[in-house]
C-alpha cells in the first residue's frame, strides 16, 4: 500500500512539474511564474538551513528538543558611548576652616581711611560672590556673633629677597568657636585687604576676589583658571573649581 502511494504521488510531482515549466501548458504564465518563485523560496529556505546546520551554524534547541536552525542575532549598532564628564578638582579650604561649619551670612564693611578705588573692587567681587548663591555678604557692620568681612588696605614694600615676586594683598579668617552648653557656634571674622604699595597692580578686580576668596576660607588653587591661583592671572569670575569649594565649606543652598 504504501509503494502504490508512492508511485502514485511521484506520478502528479512529474505532471505537475511539465505542467509549470512547460512552454505548451495550459496554466497561465503568471501562476506558473508565482510557483515557481514559491518553490525557489522553498528550496532556498531549506539549502540555506541545512547549510547552517553542517557548518556547525548558530543553534536554539526547542522545547521539545528538536534541534532546529536560527539566524545569528543582528549586530547592535555602534552608538558611542557618553564621555563622562570631567571631574572637577574643588580649590581647596584653608586648614583653619576645616572640620567647621560655617554659616553663609556675612556682614561686610570697610575700614574708615580706605579709598573710593578700593571700594568699588571690593564691591563688585562681593556681586560675584553672592551670585553664586552659596554664601550671601550683607552691607553693615553685624553682632559680634555674626560672621564679619573688613575690607582695608595696608603698604608693604617688597624687599630684594622677593626675587621680583610682590605681595598684591592679604586675607584669611580669624574663626571663634562659642559654646553654649551642648550648643556649639562657629564665627568667621574675617579680612581682605590691598597692598597700597602698588596700586597699579592690586586695584583691580582679580585681586579683590583673590583676597575675598581667602577671607570665606577658600586656599590657593593649582587652576590658572581660578581666581584662587596664587599668582595673579587677571582672572576676575569664579571657576567651577572655586564654586565647588565654596560648597564644600558652605553647602549647597
Amino acid at each position: 500500500m504504501k509503494h502504490r502511494n508512492c508511485l502514485f504521488w511521484l506520478i502528479m510531482l512529474v505532471a505537475g512539474i511539465f505542467l509549470i515549466y512547460s512552454t505548451e501548458s495550459p496554466v497561465p504564465i503568471a501562476a506558473r511564474n508565482t510557483v515557481k518563485q514559491g518553490i525557489s523560496n522553498v528550496w532556498t529556505a531549506t539549502t540555506d538551513t541545512v547549510s547552517t546546520w553542517l557548518n556547525g551554524g548558530p543553534r536554539s534547541v526547542a522545547k521539545n528538543g528538536a534541534s532546529i536552525a536560527s539566524t545569528a542575532p543582528s549586530q547592535p549598532s555602534q552608538v558611542p558611548s557618553a564621555t563622562p564628564s570631567q571631574a572637577v578638582d574643588a580649590t581647596p579650604a584653608l586648614s583653619i576652616v576645616q572640620g567647621h561649619q560655617l554659616r553663609s551670612v556675612y556682614y561686610y564693611h570697610f575700614d574708615d581711611d580706605l579709598p573710593q578705588s578700593e571700594h568699588d573692587v571690593f564691591l563688585k567681587a562681593v556681586k560675584a560672590y553672592n551670585a553664586t548663591g552659596i554664601v550671601k555678604l550683607v552691607a553693615g557692620q553685624g553682632k559680634k556673633s555674626d560672621n564679619q568681612i573688613t575690607f582695608s588696605s595696608y603698604k608693604k614694600e617688597m624687599s630684594a629677597e622677593s626675587f621680583g615676586s610682590t605681595e598684591l594683598g592679604a586675607g584669611g579668617p580669624t574663626i571663634i568657636v562659642e559654646t553654649y552648653g551642648s550648643q556649639v557656634t562657629v564665627i568667621n571674622h574675617a579680612r581682605a585687604s590691598l597692598n597700597l604699595s602698588y596700586p597699579l597692580q592690586s586695584v583691580n578686580d582679580a585681586v579683590a576676589m583673590h583676597e575675598l576668596g581667602h577671607a570665606l576660607g577658600l586656599d590657593h588653587s593649582q587652576s590658572k583658571a581660578s581666581v584662587m591661583y596664587p599668582i595673579t592671572q587677571g582672572v576676575s569670575q569664579l571657576s567651577a573649581g572655586d564654586i565647588a569649594g565654596l560648597k564644600a565649606i558652605y553647602g549647597s543652598r
